[in-house]
């Protein structure tokens, strides 16, 4: 009997002992699927997508804008470009292309020959094709004219903008309209001077930069075929350029140009009353302005030794 109850008793304890094993086992079991599940959810990971929003990586675009290093570029220009430079990298800058304004006829050196479309040029009136054509407009821009040399009837010989100084060829009445100019400009090498004359009466002078003795400014007679805005006071040409009718008598070809020479402001204002430049006559950049109000496109200009 005794023993009946001590087997009873063990066998009571071993369910009790094997209930409580269960137990915990499905709660560790509940726990670790709990835990699992709740896991899961950590899956915070994801909202991470909060991460793309954070695309403020890409409004960083703004540093495109800041293409302002292109006006720099104007830098470069130096005095070693060319008129084509020029126009091109300042969109022909505002090309300045007023009326020749009529003056009292002084002499037959201030007549001034408008293109009336495009004009025939001819070596000898008598001949039956022309030997050059020029565009109403220059290949800047500005309106094409001639500066009158003389007249015979119908027609005028005039000095033309190509090689070699000095050119002249005739052009008839019918493809130009004449205008004329009592100004004309004076550039003296060894004096460093440049003085406009309005006739006898000196109007303006201001000293000037020429060009060195490896690429002196060529002697002569000319005259302003261009007149050009650069949209860059601070570069190497200054506010204004003009191109006049004269080309290097050293340099055949000068960074991608005919070689043409030009009156024009500067950044190197220590420059100006030096032999310093490539044949180009330099001015002072308040002076540059003063007579791209002055003078007008044919403006005849005499550069002397």
């Amino acid at each position: 009997m005794k023993n009946t109850k001590i087997i009873y008793i063990t066998s009571l304890l071993l369910t009790a002992t094997m209930a409580f094993t269960a137990c915990g086992k499905n709660s560790e079991s509940n726990q670790e699927t709990a835990m699992v599940e709740t896991a899961a959810p950590v899956v915070t990971e994801a909202p991470v997508e909060t991460a793309a929003p954070v695309v403020t990586e890409a409004p960083v675009v703004t540093e495109a804008p800041v293409v302002t290093e292109a006006p720099s570029t104007t830098e470069e220009v130096q005095e070693n470009s060319s008129w084509a430079d020029i126009s091109e990298q300042f969109g022909y800058g505002e090309v300045v292309d007023e009326e020749v304004v009529d003056e009292e006829v002084v002499d037959e050196s201030t007549y001034i020959a408008r293109a009336i479309g495009s004009v025939d040029v001819y070596l000898d009136p008598n001949d039956t094709e022309a030997t050059w054509n020029f565009d109403e407009v220059t290949e800047y821009g500005s309106k094409t004219v001639f500066l009158v040399n003389e007249a015979n009837g119908d027609w005028y010989n005039v000095y033309l903008p190509i090689r070699p100084n000095g050119t002249t060829g005739w052009v008839h009445a019918d493809q130009v309209e004449i205008k004329t100019v009592s100004l004309h400009v004076m550039v003296d090498q060894s004096e460093r001077l440049l003085t406009v004359f309005d006739g006898d009466e000196v109007v303006l002078t201001t000293s000037v930069a020429v060009g060195t003795d490896e690429n002196p400014s060529p002697n002569g007679y000319f005259y302003i075929t261009d007149k050009l805005l650069t949209g860059n006071p601070s570069g190497a040409y200054g506010p204004v350029a003009f191109g006049i009718s004269g080309f290097s008598d050293t340099l055949s070809s000068f960074a991608g140009g005919p070689g043409q020479i030009g009156v024009h402001g500067t950044n190197n204002p220590d420059s100006i009353g030096n032999a310093a430049s490539h044949g180009c006559i330099r001015v002072d950049n308040e002076v540059i302005l003063d007579l791209s109000e002055l003078l007008p496109l044919g403006t005849p200009i005499t550069i002397q030794a």
